[in-house]
Protein backbone atom coordinates (compact mmCIF):
# COMPACT_ATOMS: atom_id res chain seq x y z
CA UNK A 1 0.00 0.00 0.00
CA UNK A 2 1.27 3.56 -1.43
CA UNK A 3 0.02 7.05 -0.35
CA UNK A 4 -3.28 7.20 1.60
CA UNK A 5 -4.54 4.14 0.44
CA UNK A 6 -5.92 1.29 3.28
CA UNK A 7 -6.63 -2.21 3.20
CA UNK A 8 -10.49 -3.12 2.26
CA UNK A 9 -9.81 -7.12 1.14
CA UNK A 10 -6.60 -8.64 0.39
CA UNK A 11 -6.28 -8.55 -3.50
CA UNK A 12 -7.08 -4.64 -3.97
CA UNK A 13 -4.05 -3.72 -5.12
CA UNK A 14 -4.06 -6.80 -7.09
CA UNK A 15 -7.29 -5.87 -8.90
CA UNK A 16 -6.44 -2.26 -9.16
CA UNK A 17 -3.05 -2.81 -11.24
CA UNK A 18 -4.98 -5.51 -13.28
CA UNK A 19 -7.99 -2.85 -14.11
CA UNK A 20 -5.02 -0.17 -15.00
CA UNK A 21 -3.14 -2.66 -17.12
CA UNK A 22 -6.46 -3.66 -18.81
CA UNK A 23 -7.40 -0.03 -19.50
CA UNK A 24 -4.06 0.60 -21.08
CA UNK A 25 -4.26 -2.01 -23.60
CA UNK A 26 -7.55 -1.18 -24.84
CA UNK A 27 -7.93 2.41 -24.62
CA UNK A 28 -4.33 3.40 -25.61
CA UNK A 29 -5.12 0.46 -28.47
CA UNK A 30 -8.04 2.89 -29.85
CA UNK A 31 -6.08 5.91 -29.60
CA UNK A 32 -2.27 5.87 -27.72
CA UNK A 33 -3.22 9.70 -26.42
CA UNK A 34 -6.08 8.86 -24.03
CA UNK A 35 -3.45 7.53 -21.61
CA UNK A 36 -6.22 5.93 -19.47
CA UNK A 37 -5.77 5.97 -15.07
CA UNK A 38 -7.86 3.90 -13.03
CA UNK A 39 -8.11 4.02 -9.27
CA UNK A 40 -10.42 2.29 -6.75
CA UNK A 41 -12.64 4.03 -3.86
CA UNK A 42 -14.16 2.26 -1.59
CA UNK A 43 -17.22 3.90 0.62
CA UNK A 44 -18.68 2.21 4.05
CA UNK A 45 -22.03 0.77 3.94
CA UNK A 46 -22.65 1.38 7.74
CA UNK A 47 -21.10 3.67 9.42
CA UNK A 48 -18.14 2.07 12.14
CA UNK A 49 -16.22 3.33 14.62
CA UNK A 50 -13.68 1.12 14.28
CA UNK A 51 -13.50 1.03 10.42
CA UNK A 52 -12.30 4.15 8.12
CA UNK A 53 -15.13 5.70 6.03
CA UNK A 54 -13.38 6.15 3.11
CA UNK A 55 -11.31 3.19 1.08
CA UNK A 56 -8.60 4.16 -1.78
CA UNK A 57 -6.34 2.06 -4.15
CA UNK A 58 -5.21 5.08 -6.04
CA UNK A 59 -1.32 4.61 -6.49
CA UNK A 60 0.83 8.18 -7.18
CA UNK A 61 -2.86 9.43 -7.95
CA UNK A 62 -4.12 13.43 -7.24
CA UNK A 63 -6.35 12.43 -4.90
CA UNK A 64 -6.76 11.01 -0.77
CA UNK A 65 -8.91 10.38 1.61
CA UNK A 66 -10.10 13.35 2.95
CA UNK A 67 -11.12 14.43 -0.67
CA UNK A 68 -14.09 12.31 0.10
CA UNK A 69 -14.97 12.76 3.08
CA UNK A 70 -18.44 14.59 2.63
CA UNK A 71 -19.82 11.05 1.56
CA UNK A 72 -20.21 10.54 5.52
CA UNK A 73 -23.05 12.42 5.89
CA UNK A 74 -24.87 10.68 3.09
CA UNK A 75 -23.47 7.15 4.63
CA UNK A 76 -25.14 8.80 7.94
CA UNK A 77 -28.76 9.95 6.75
CA UNK A 78 -29.23 6.42 5.05
CA UNK A 79 -28.14 4.74 8.10
CA UNK A 80 -31.29 6.55 9.74
CA UNK A 81 -33.85 6.11 7.44
CA UNK A 82 -33.33 2.04 7.20
CA UNK A 83 -32.93 1.37 11.02
CA UNK A 84 -36.66 0.39 10.80
CA UNK A 85 -37.36 -0.83 7.40
CA UNK A 86 -37.85 -4.22 6.48
CA UNK A 87 -35.45 -5.94 3.77
CA UNK A 88 -37.05 -4.98 0.51
CA UNK A 89 -37.20 -1.28 1.63
CA UNK A 90 -33.68 -1.69 2.29
CA UNK A 91 -32.90 -3.03 -0.97
CA UNK A 92 -34.16 0.03 -2.55
CA UNK A 93 -32.69 2.11 -0.08
CA UNK A 94 -29.25 0.97 -1.16
CA UNK A 95 -30.17 1.57 -4.60
CA UNK A 96 -30.81 5.01 -3.52
CA UNK A 97 -27.45 4.95 -1.43
CA UNK A 98 -25.41 3.77 -4.64
CA UNK A 99 -26.72 6.81 -6.72
CA UNK A 100 -26.32 9.11 -4.32
CA UNK A 101 -22.88 8.24 -3.39
CA UNK A 102 -22.10 8.19 -7.15
CA UNK A 103 -23.47 11.59 -7.84
CA UNK A 104 -21.46 13.15 -4.62
CA UNK A 105 -17.92 11.58 -6.36
CA UNK A 106 -18.23 12.72 -9.57
CA UNK A 107 -19.02 16.15 -7.78
CA UNK A 108 -15.95 15.95 -6.07
CA UNK A 109 -13.92 14.79 -8.82
CA UNK A 110 -15.16 17.30 -10.98
CA UNK A 111 -14.14 20.24 -8.14
CA UNK A 112 -11.12 18.80 -7.43
CA UNK A 113 -8.19 20.31 -9.16
CA UNK A 114 -7.59 17.33 -11.26
CA UNK A 115 -10.48 17.51 -12.66
CA UNK A 116 -9.90 20.38 -14.65
CA UNK A 117 -7.90 18.63 -16.89
CA UNK A 118 -9.50 15.43 -16.85
CA UNK A 119 -12.77 13.51 -17.13
CA UNK A 120 -13.78 10.61 -15.11
CA UNK A 121 -16.19 7.96 -15.36
CA UNK A 122 -17.63 5.51 -12.45
CA UNK A 123 -18.79 2.24 -12.44
CA UNK A 124 -21.45 0.84 -10.85
CA UNK A 125 -20.42 -0.77 -7.17
CA UNK A 126 -19.68 -3.75 -5.78
CA UNK A 127 -19.77 -4.84 -2.49
CA UNK A 128 -17.47 -6.19 -0.55
CA UNK A 129 -16.52 -6.50 3.38
CA UNK A 130 -19.13 -3.62 3.88
CA UNK A 131 -17.67 -1.27 1.16
CA UNK A 132 -19.33 -0.45 -2.05
CA UNK A 133 -16.21 -0.38 -3.71
CA UNK A 134 -16.09 2.15 -7.33
CA UNK A 135 -13.73 1.71 -9.82
CA UNK A 136 -12.73 5.06 -11.46
CA UNK A 137 -11.43 5.98 -14.70
CA UNK A 138 -9.80 9.07 -15.78
CA UNK A 139 -9.26 10.42 -18.94
CA UNK A 140 -7.71 13.52 -20.62
CA UNK A 141 -10.71 16.26 -21.20
CA UNK A 142 -8.62 17.63 -24.28
CA UNK A 143 -8.18 14.32 -26.05
CA UNK A 144 -11.75 13.69 -25.50
CA UNK A 145 -12.63 16.78 -27.02
CA UNK A 146 -10.80 15.84 -30.12
CA UNK A 147 -13.68 12.75 -30.82
CA UNK A 148 -16.95 14.07 -32.32
CA UNK A 149 -20.48 13.51 -30.41
CA UNK A 150 -24.37 13.06 -29.84
CA UNK A 151 -24.94 15.96 -27.21
CA UNK A 152 -28.57 13.51 -26.35
CA UNK A 153 -27.71 10.63 -23.77
CA UNK A 154 -31.34 9.74 -23.27
CA UNK A 155 -34.46 9.22 -25.21
CA UNK A 156 -37.81 10.89 -25.00
CA UNK A 157 -38.76 7.33 -23.13
CA UNK A 158 -35.84 7.90 -20.58
CA UNK A 159 -33.86 5.40 -22.31
CA UNK A 160 -30.18 5.85 -21.67
CA UNK A 161 -27.32 5.77 -24.83
CA UNK A 162 -24.48 6.09 -26.37
CA UNK A 163 -23.28 9.82 -27.48
CA UNK A 164 -20.17 7.80 -29.29
CA UNK A 165 -18.11 4.79 -29.43
CA UNK A 166 -15.82 6.11 -27.01
CA UNK A 167 -18.41 6.44 -24.81
CA UNK A 168 -19.80 2.80 -25.68
CA UNK A 169 -16.25 2.01 -24.85
CA UNK A 170 -16.19 3.24 -21.58
CA UNK A 171 -19.35 1.82 -20.82
CA UNK A 172 -18.16 -1.63 -21.94
CA UNK A 173 -14.70 -1.64 -20.11
CA UNK A 174 -16.74 -0.12 -16.31
CA UNK A 175 -18.97 -2.76 -16.57
CA UNK A 176 -15.96 -5.78 -16.88
CA UNK A 177 -14.64 -4.03 -14.34
CA UNK A 178 -17.44 -4.39 -12.19
CA UNK A 179 -18.04 -7.80 -12.77
CA UNK A 180 -14.63 -8.85 -12.60
CA UNK A 181 -14.60 -7.37 -9.29
CA UNK A 182 -17.29 -10.15 -8.21
CA UNK A 183 -14.92 -12.53 -9.30
CA UNK A 184 -14.05 -15.31 -6.32
CA UNK A 185 -11.23 -15.84 -5.64
CA UNK A 186 -10.08 -12.48 -6.57
CA UNK A 187 -6.58 -14.31 -6.70
CA UNK A 188 -8.19 -15.06 -10.17
CA UNK A 189 -9.05 -11.42 -10.61
CA UNK A 190 -8.75 -10.86 -14.49
CA UNK A 191 -10.36 -7.89 -15.79
CA UNK A 192 -9.72 -8.98 -19.98
CA UNK A 193 -11.48 -12.31 -19.77
CA UNK A 194 -12.66 -12.01 -22.98
CA UNK A 195 -10.30 -10.72 -25.61
CA UNK A 196 -9.63 -6.97 -26.02
CA UNK A 197 -11.25 -7.79 -29.89
CA UNK A 198 -14.36 -9.09 -28.05
CA UNK A 199 -14.65 -6.17 -25.90
CA UNK A 200 -14.15 -3.46 -28.57
CA UNK A 201 -16.84 -5.55 -30.38
CA UNK A 202 -18.74 -5.78 -27.71
CA UNK A 203 -18.27 -1.66 -27.95
CA UNK A 204 -19.31 -1.60 -31.70
CA UNK A 205 -22.85 -3.09 -31.36
CA UNK A 206 -24.06 -1.08 -28.51
CA UNK A 207 -23.46 2.13 -30.48
CA UNK A 208 -25.16 1.45 -33.23
CA UNK A 209 -27.94 0.57 -31.38
CA UNK A 210 -27.91 4.54 -30.89
CA UNK A 211 -27.53 4.21 -34.62
CA UNK A 212 -30.75 1.93 -34.86
CA UNK A 213 -32.91 4.08 -32.27
CA UNK A 214 -33.12 7.01 -35.24
CA UNK A 215 -35.24 4.24 -36.92
CA UNK A 216 -37.54 4.21 -34.58
CA UNK A 217 -38.07 0.23 -35.40
CA UNK A 218 -37.14 -1.77 -31.87
CA UNK A 219 -36.86 -4.84 -34.18
CA UNK A 220 -33.55 -3.79 -35.31
CA UNK A 221 -32.04 -2.67 -31.83
CA UNK A 222 -29.57 -5.99 -31.76
CA UNK A 223 -28.89 -6.69 -35.25
CA UNK A 224 -27.48 -3.79 -37.17
CA UNK A 225 -23.65 -4.54 -36.36
CA UNK A 226 -24.12 -7.64 -37.18
CA UNK A 227 -26.03 -7.11 -40.64
CA UNK A 228 -23.25 -3.93 -41.91
CA UNK A 229 -20.33 -6.08 -41.24
CA UNK A 230 -22.26 -9.35 -43.42
CA UNK A 231 -23.01 -6.89 -46.24
CA UNK A 232 -19.55 -5.19 -46.73
CA UNK A 233 -18.23 -8.50 -46.66
CA UNK A 234 -20.07 -9.38 -49.72
CA UNK A 235 -19.43 -9.22 -53.67
CA UNK A 236 -21.78 -9.28 -56.50
CA UNK A 237 -20.39 -10.88 -59.35
CA UNK A 238 -16.79 -10.29 -58.27
CA UNK A 239 -16.97 -6.59 -57.35
CA UNK A 240 -16.70 -5.37 -53.99
CA UNK A 241 -19.76 -3.08 -52.68
CA UNK A 242 -19.30 0.75 -52.00
CA UNK A 243 -22.42 2.87 -51.13
CA UNK A 244 -24.37 4.39 -48.42
CA UNK A 245 -27.44 3.75 -46.34
CA UNK A 246 -29.71 5.53 -44.48
CA UNK A 247 -31.02 5.00 -41.29
CA UNK A 248 -33.96 7.21 -40.22
CA UNK A 249 -37.35 7.11 -39.89
CA UNK A 250 -39.78 5.94 -42.99
CA UNK A 251 -41.12 9.77 -42.97
CA UNK A 252 -38.13 12.26 -42.19
CA UNK A 253 -38.50 15.32 -43.05
CA UNK A 254 -34.97 15.08 -44.69
CA UNK A 255 -35.42 12.25 -47.12
CA UNK A 256 -37.13 11.98 -50.65
CA UNK A 257 -37.34 8.89 -52.07
CA UNK A 258 -36.91 8.14 -55.06
CA UNK A 259 -37.99 4.42 -55.39
CA UNK A 260 -39.84 2.73 -52.82
CA UNK A 261 -40.03 -1.07 -53.25
CA UNK A 262 -43.26 -2.93 -53.01
CA UNK A 263 -41.62 -5.27 -50.47
CA UNK A 264 -39.28 -4.43 -48.35
CA UNK A 265 -36.02 -6.29 -48.04
CA UNK A 266 -35.29 -7.58 -44.08
CA UNK A 267 -32.07 -6.35 -43.05
CA UNK A 268 -30.98 -10.06 -42.41
CA UNK A 269 -31.44 -10.73 -45.87
CA UNK A 270 -28.11 -9.81 -46.81
CA UNK A 271 -27.31 -11.17 -50.74
CA UNK A 272 -30.31 -9.26 -51.30
CA UNK A 273 -29.30 -6.08 -49.72
CA UNK A 274 -25.81 -6.60 -51.27
CA UNK A 275 -27.60 -6.55 -54.76
CA UNK A 276 -30.03 -3.89 -54.13
CA UNK A 277 -26.46 -1.74 -53.07
CA UNK A 278 -25.43 -1.89 -56.66
CA UNK A 279 -28.29 0.85 -57.10
CA UNK A 280 -26.94 3.46 -54.73
CA UNK A 281 -23.95 5.83 -55.85
CA UNK A 282 -23.27 9.09 -54.39
CA UNK A 283 -26.53 10.66 -54.88
CA UNK A 284 -28.75 7.86 -54.32
CA UNK A 285 -28.63 6.02 -51.13
CA UNK A 286 -30.54 2.77 -49.28
CA UNK A 287 -33.58 3.98 -47.35
CA UNK A 288 -34.02 1.70 -44.12
CA UNK A 289 -35.50 2.30 -40.58
CA UNK A 290 -32.56 -0.26 -39.23
CA UNK A 291 -34.94 -3.24 -40.17
CA UNK A 292 -36.49 -3.00 -43.26
CA UNK A 293 -34.56 -1.41 -46.64
CA UNK A 294 -37.29 0.40 -48.41
CA UNK A 295 -36.19 2.25 -51.34
CA UNK A 296 -33.75 4.63 -52.53
CA UNK A 297 -33.47 8.00 -51.58
CA UNK A 298 -31.66 11.25 -51.70
CA UNK A 299 -31.66 13.85 -48.30
CA UNK A 300 -33.26 17.34 -49.02
CA UNK A 301 -33.46 20.38 -47.20
CA UNK A 302 -31.64 21.75 -43.75
CA UNK A 303 -31.17 18.96 -41.32
CA UNK A 304 -31.69 19.76 -38.18
CA UNK A 305 -28.61 18.12 -36.46
CA UNK A 306 -29.41 18.85 -33.27
CA UNK A 307 -32.31 15.97 -33.49
CA UNK A 308 -29.73 13.49 -34.04
CA UNK A 309 -32.83 11.88 -35.90
CA UNK A 310 -30.67 10.33 -39.28
CA UNK A 311 -27.50 8.93 -39.80
CA UNK A 312 -25.87 7.46 -42.89
CA UNK A 313 -24.19 3.98 -42.87
CA UNK A 314 -21.20 4.14 -45.85
CA UNK A 315 -20.07 1.46 -47.37
CA UNK A 316 -16.30 2.29 -48.19
CA UNK A 317 -14.57 -1.31 -49.77
CA UNK A 318 -14.84 -4.81 -49.21
CA UNK A 319 -15.34 -5.31 -45.24
CA UNK A 320 -15.20 -1.69 -44.23
CA UNK A 321 -17.94 0.15 -43.48
CA UNK A 322 -18.47 3.62 -41.02
CA UNK A 323 -21.07 5.67 -39.57
CA UNK A 324 -21.43 9.26 -40.04
CA UNK A 325 -23.68 12.18 -38.58
CA UNK A 326 -23.87 15.53 -39.55
CA UNK A 327 -20.86 14.94 -42.29
CA UNK A 328 -18.53 13.64 -39.11
CA UNK A 329 -17.45 10.14 -38.92
CA UNK A 330 -18.12 8.78 -35.63
CA UNK A 331 -16.94 4.87 -36.35
CA UNK A 332 -14.70 3.48 -38.61
CA UNK A 333 -15.00 -0.71 -39.13
CA UNK A 334 -12.76 -2.64 -41.13
CA UNK A 335 -13.09 -6.84 -41.01
CA UNK A 336 -16.05 -6.79 -38.31
CA UNK A 337 -13.37 -4.75 -35.56
CA UNK A 338 -14.71 -0.53 -34.83
CA UNK A 339 -12.34 1.95 -34.63
CA UNK A 340 -12.48 5.62 -33.36
CA UNK A 341 -11.55 7.81 -36.01
CA UNK A 342 -9.08 10.15 -35.70
CA UNK A 343 -8.42 12.41 -38.47
CA UNK A 344 -5.26 11.12 -40.63
CA UNK A 345 -3.11 13.08 -39.13
CA UNK A 346 -3.29 15.40 -36.08
CA UNK A 347 -4.25 19.17 -37.46
CA UNK A 348 -2.32 20.61 -34.88
CA UNK A 349 1.39 19.34 -35.53
CA UNK A 350 0.37 19.75 -39.29
CA UNK A 351 0.46 23.48 -38.72
CA UNK A 352 2.71 23.71 -35.90
CA UNK A 353 4.97 21.70 -38.60
CA UNK A 354 4.84 23.78 -41.81
CA UNK A 355 4.96 27.20 -39.86
CA UNK A 356 8.46 26.09 -38.15
CA UNK A 357 9.54 25.05 -41.76
CA UNK A 358 8.21 27.65 -44.10
CA UNK A 359 8.75 30.83 -41.75
CA UNK A 360 6.14 33.23 -41.96
CA UNK A 361 2.74 31.17 -44.09
CA UNK A 362 -0.32 32.48 -42.70
CA UNK A 363 -3.40 30.96 -41.39
CA UNK A 364 -4.84 31.24 -44.74
CA UNK A 365 -2.25 29.21 -46.80
CA UNK A 366 -2.21 26.52 -44.03
CA UNK A 367 -6.04 26.06 -44.25
CA UNK A 368 -5.45 25.55 -47.92
CA UNK A 369 -2.98 23.21 -47.70
CA UNK A 370 -4.63 21.19 -44.84
CA UNK A 371 -7.96 21.10 -47.06
CA UNK A 372 -5.83 19.95 -50.16
CA UNK A 373 -4.05 16.88 -47.83
CA UNK A 374 -7.36 16.11 -46.62
CA UNK A 375 -8.87 15.76 -49.56
CA UNK A 376 -5.71 13.88 -51.44
CA UNK A 377 -6.67 11.34 -48.41
CA UNK A 378 -9.23 10.07 -50.36
CA UNK A 379 -6.83 9.16 -53.18
CA UNK A 380 -6.94 5.05 -52.70
CA UNK A 381 -3.59 4.32 -54.42
CA UNK A 382 -1.71 6.70 -52.43
CA UNK A 383 0.45 9.76 -53.30
CA UNK A 384 3.00 12.20 -52.24
CA UNK A 385 2.36 15.78 -52.32
CA UNK A 386 6.14 17.44 -51.95
CA UNK A 387 5.39 20.79 -50.98
CA UNK A 388 8.78 22.85 -51.79
CA UNK A 389 9.41 26.54 -51.72
CA UNK A 390 11.47 26.33 -54.73
CA UNK A 391 8.74 24.09 -56.42
CA UNK A 392 9.02 26.00 -59.82
CA UNK A 393 12.94 25.27 -59.74
CA UNK A 394 12.64 21.83 -59.13
CA UNK A 395 9.87 21.20 -61.40
CA UNK A 396 12.56 22.39 -64.53
CA UNK A 397 15.19 20.19 -62.71
CA UNK A 398 13.06 17.11 -62.47
CA UNK A 399 11.36 17.61 -66.02
CA UNK A 400 12.29 14.44 -67.34
CA UNK A 401 10.96 12.31 -64.65
CA UNK A 402 7.66 14.46 -63.82
CA UNK A 403 4.69 15.74 -65.79
CA UNK A 404 5.57 19.69 -66.23
CA UNK A 405 2.82 21.87 -66.02
CA UNK A 406 1.98 25.79 -66.24
CA UNK A 407 1.36 26.84 -62.70
CA UNK A 408 -2.29 25.92 -61.96
CA UNK A 409 -4.40 26.87 -58.27
CA UNK A 410 -5.23 23.48 -57.17
CA UNK A 411 -7.79 22.90 -54.65
CA UNK A 412 -9.99 19.77 -53.24
CA UNK A 413 -12.06 19.81 -56.25
CA UNK A 414 -9.41 18.62 -58.56
CA UNK A 415 -6.60 17.13 -56.31
CA UNK A 416 -8.19 13.74 -56.41
CA UNK A 417 -7.53 14.13 -60.19
CA UNK A 418 -3.78 14.51 -60.29
CA UNK A 419 -2.46 12.31 -57.79
CA UNK A 420 -4.54 9.65 -59.69
CA UNK A 421 -1.14 8.57 -61.29
CA UNK A 422 1.98 7.30 -59.94
CA UNK A 423 4.55 9.69 -58.83
CA UNK A 424 4.39 13.04 -56.43
CA UNK A 425 2.55 16.45 -56.90
CA UNK A 426 5.19 19.27 -56.71
CA UNK A 427 3.37 22.43 -55.14
CA UNK A 428 4.64 25.72 -53.86
CA UNK A 429 3.09 26.91 -49.88
CA UNK A 430 0.26 28.77 -52.36
CA UNK A 431 -1.17 25.64 -53.45
CA UNK A 432 0.19 26.11 -56.88
CA UNK A 433 1.24 22.97 -58.63
CA UNK A 434 4.31 22.61 -60.56
CA UNK A 435 4.03 18.77 -61.88
CA UNK A 436 2.84 15.57 -61.63
CA UNK A 437 3.44 12.34 -61.87
CA UNK A 438 7.04 13.45 -60.35
CA UNK A 439 9.96 10.25 -59.69
CA UNK A 440 11.83 11.91 -56.80
CA UNK A 441 15.04 11.31 -56.98
CA UNK A 442 17.80 11.64 -53.95
CA UNK A 443 20.43 9.97 -52.09
CA UNK A 444 20.69 6.54 -49.86
CA UNK A 445 19.57 7.12 -46.24
CA UNK A 446 20.08 5.74 -42.68
CA UNK A 447 17.05 7.78 -41.76
CA UNK A 448 14.95 5.57 -44.32
CA UNK A 449 12.93 2.60 -43.04
CA UNK A 450 13.09 -0.94 -44.61
CA UNK A 451 9.86 -2.08 -43.07
CA UNK A 452 8.06 0.40 -45.31
CA UNK A 453 7.26 1.26 -48.94
CA UNK A 454 9.01 2.70 -51.82
CA UNK A 455 6.73 5.37 -51.88
CA UNK A 456 7.81 6.47 -48.48
CA UNK A 457 11.53 5.70 -48.51
CA UNK A 458 11.96 7.83 -51.67
CA UNK A 459 9.95 10.59 -49.95
CA UNK A 460 13.04 10.52 -47.09
CA UNK A 461 15.46 10.41 -49.96
CA UNK A 462 14.57 13.30 -51.14
CA UNK A 463 13.94 15.38 -48.18
CA UNK A 464 17.90 14.66 -47.04
CA UNK A 465 18.43 15.64 -50.91
CA UNK A 466 17.11 18.58 -49.82
CA UNK A 467 17.68 19.66 -46.84
CA UNK A 468 19.90 22.56 -47.47
CA UNK A 469 18.45 23.53 -50.57
CA UNK A 470 15.33 24.71 -50.38
CA UNK A 471 12.12 24.17 -47.64
CA UNK A 472 10.48 21.26 -47.80
CA UNK A 473 7.78 18.97 -46.47
CA UNK A 474 6.86 15.83 -47.69
CA UNK A 475 3.38 14.60 -47.20
CA UNK A 476 3.07 10.62 -47.51
CA UNK A 477 -0.22 9.86 -47.75
CA UNK A 478 -0.59 5.69 -47.99
CA UNK A 479 -3.62 3.30 -49.60
CA UNK A 480 -5.33 3.22 -46.56
CA UNK A 481 -5.42 7.37 -46.35
CA UNK A 482 -2.64 7.49 -43.41
CA UNK A 483 -0.42 10.16 -43.46
CA UNK A 484 3.18 10.34 -42.71
CA UNK A 485 4.88 13.83 -42.55
CA UNK A 486 8.64 13.98 -43.84
CA UNK A 487 10.41 15.62 -41.75
CA UNK A 488 8.39 14.33 -38.99
CA UNK A 489 9.20 17.08 -36.68
CA UNK A 490 8.17 16.46 -32.31
CA UNK A 491 5.63 19.08 -31.02
CA UNK A 492 6.75 22.18 -29.40
CA UNK A 493 6.16 22.62 -25.65
CA UNK A 494 6.54 25.80 -22.91
CA UNK A 495 9.76 26.40 -21.96
CA UNK A 496 8.66 27.92 -19.06
CA UNK A 497 6.82 24.41 -17.93
CA UNK A 498 10.56 22.82 -18.10
CA UNK A 499 11.54 25.22 -15.70
CA UNK A 500 8.68 25.56 -13.03
CA UNK A 501 9.30 21.86 -12.79
CA UNK A 502 13.03 22.07 -12.22
CA UNK A 503 12.39 24.65 -9.71
CA UNK A 504 9.80 22.34 -8.18
CA UNK A 505 12.23 19.17 -7.99
CA UNK A 506 14.94 21.80 -6.56
CA UNK A 507 12.04 22.80 -4.70
CA UNK A 508 11.76 18.94 -2.87
CA UNK A 509 15.47 18.46 -3.06
CA UNK A 510 15.24 20.83 -0.13
CA UNK A 511 12.64 19.79 1.96
CA UNK A 512 12.58 17.45 5.10
CA UNK A 513 9.53 15.57 4.35
CA UNK A 514 9.95 12.66 1.70
CA UNK A 515 7.03 12.87 -1.03
CA UNK A 516 7.70 10.01 -2.96
CA UNK A 517 4.36 10.29 -5.18
CA UNK A 518 5.37 14.21 -6.26
CA UNK A 519 9.03 13.11 -6.94
CA UNK A 520 7.56 10.16 -9.10
CA UNK A 521 5.32 12.64 -11.03
CA UNK A 522 8.51 14.91 -11.28
CA UNK A 523 10.35 12.36 -12.83
CA UNK A 524 7.88 11.00 -15.20
CA UNK A 525 7.13 14.09 -16.79
CA UNK A 526 10.98 15.05 -17.01
CA UNK A 527 11.42 11.44 -18.77
CA UNK A 528 8.52 12.15 -21.55
CA UNK A 529 10.21 15.48 -21.63
CA UNK A 530 13.98 14.39 -22.34
CA UNK A 531 14.45 15.28 -25.76
CA UNK A 532 13.41 19.11 -24.70
CA UNK A 533 16.01 19.90 -22.33
CA UNK A 534 19.26 21.29 -22.88
CA UNK A 535 22.68 19.72 -21.76
CA UNK A 536 22.33 22.01 -18.48
CA UNK A 537 18.48 21.24 -17.64
CA UNK A 538 19.69 17.23 -17.85
CA UNK A 539 22.33 17.84 -15.60
CA UNK A 540 20.47 19.90 -12.92
CA UNK A 541 16.98 17.30 -13.02
CA UNK A 542 20.06 14.03 -13.03
CA UNK A 543 21.85 15.90 -9.96
CA UNK A 544 18.85 16.71 -7.93
CA UNK A 545 17.19 12.98 -8.66
CA UNK A 546 20.52 11.98 -7.00
CA UNK A 547 20.03 14.09 -3.89
CA UNK A 548 16.67 13.15 -3.17
CA UNK A 549 17.70 9.55 -3.54
CA UNK A 550 20.51 9.74 -1.67
CA UNK A 551 18.22 11.58 1.41
CA UNK A 552 15.57 8.62 1.31
CA UNK A 553 17.03 5.66 0.41
CA UNK A 554 16.58 4.16 3.87
CA UNK A 555 13.20 4.75 3.39
CA UNK A 556 9.71 2.19 3.59
CA UNK A 557 7.29 3.46 2.03
CA UNK A 558 6.81 0.86 -0.47
CA UNK A 559 7.75 0.42 -4.13
CA UNK A 560 10.56 2.49 -5.53
CA UNK A 561 10.57 3.73 -8.98
CA UNK A 562 14.60 3.11 -10.27
CA UNK A 563 14.78 6.76 -12.96
CA UNK A 564 17.55 7.14 -15.67
CA UNK A 565 20.01 9.38 -16.12
CA UNK A 566 18.56 12.08 -18.65
CA UNK A 567 20.90 13.10 -21.50
CA UNK A 568 20.22 15.97 -23.88
CA UNK A 569 19.71 15.47 -27.53
CA UNK A 570 21.79 17.06 -30.55
CA UNK A 571 18.50 17.44 -32.76
CA UNK A 572 16.82 20.10 -29.88
CA UNK A 573 16.94 23.73 -30.91
CA UNK A 574 14.53 26.40 -29.35
CA UNK A 575 12.31 26.21 -32.68
CA UNK A 576 10.66 23.69 -30.68
CA UNK A 577 9.66 25.80 -27.78
CA UNK A 578 6.47 27.56 -28.34
CA UNK A 579 6.53 31.49 -28.18
CA UNK A 580 5.25 32.69 -25.13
Amino acid sequence: MTGCNNIIWEHQQHCQISLQLAAEELFNSLDERLSPKVFLIGVLVKPDMNLPFIGMECPDCEYCMNDFLPLKAIGIQHSLLVKQENDEEKEDHRGLLNTAYTTEIQRILRAHINGKNNENFISDPVLINGYLVYAVLELSKRILTTFYSLTKNTLSSGQVISRSFLESIIKVYLDAGAAALKTKPQSDFNLLVKSRDELVSKAGHDFMTTVSLAGQNPGGLHVLFDACNTISSLKYEGEEGFGKMVIAHQHHPNLKATMLLENPIHIKDFRKIRKFLELADHKQMMLSDSVWIYGLGQLTGKYNYHDESLFIINFTKHFHWEVLHHEHIMVSVSFRMPALHNEKINREKFYSSLKRIFTGIDKSRLNALWEVTMEATKQKHGTILAISSEAGAEASRLNSQCFKIKPIRINKDIIHQITSIDGAVLIDIDCTCHAIGVILDGIATANGDSSRGARYNSAVRYYEHMINKAQTVLVVISEDGWIDLIPDLKAQVKHTSIVAHIRELNKLSQTDKYLRKNFNRLMEFFQEHEFYLSPKECGTVNRLRRIIEFKYKDSDDGVRMIWNNLNPNSAMNIGYYVKE
